[in-house]
């Protein structure tokens, strides 16, 4: 294991791995992320309900994808349940299958009508070769 310039080896829970608290050491910012825990798990929830489209939608995009593991921070099986949860609520149109692209959106500004009355006639054009 390479050393830092202090000398001393960084301990594991010291490396950078891009989270959200900062340790300073040898005039360098080293990272490290807390650990998420699974909401199933923690509330002690056995049975993801499919009819709680209000808990479903926190593990489902804007877009109406799926939330990975390693963004919600459920636990493997958890996220198998609630995967097929999510799909079973989808079926019955608890769920939207996708969101709404234009939802965020600013509106557009309404165009002004065309006139074409005042616009000068083409000139016909000429016949083609039939082809052979």
């Amino acid at each position: 294991m390479p050393e830092p310039r202090g000398g001393k080896p960084i301990a594991s829970s010291q490396r950078p791995t891009g989270g959200d608290k900062a340790i300073v050491s040898s005039n360098k910012r080293q990272f490290f992320r807390r650990r998420k825990v699974c909401k199933f798990c923690v509330e002690k929830i056995d049975m993801i309900d499919y009819k709680d489209a209000k808990l479903l939608t926190q593990f489902v995009s804007e877009r109406g994808k799926i939330v990975p593991r390693r963004l919600s921070g459920v636990c493997t099986p958890c996220q198998r349940r609630l995967a097929e949860a999510i799909k079973r609520c989808r079926s019955i149109a608890l769920l939207p299958f996708a969101g709404n692209p234009r939802e965020g959106r600013e509106p557009r500004e309404p165009r002004e009508p065309r006139d074409f009355r005042d616009r000068e006639p083409r000139e016909p054009r000429e016949p083609r070769e039939p082809r052979s």
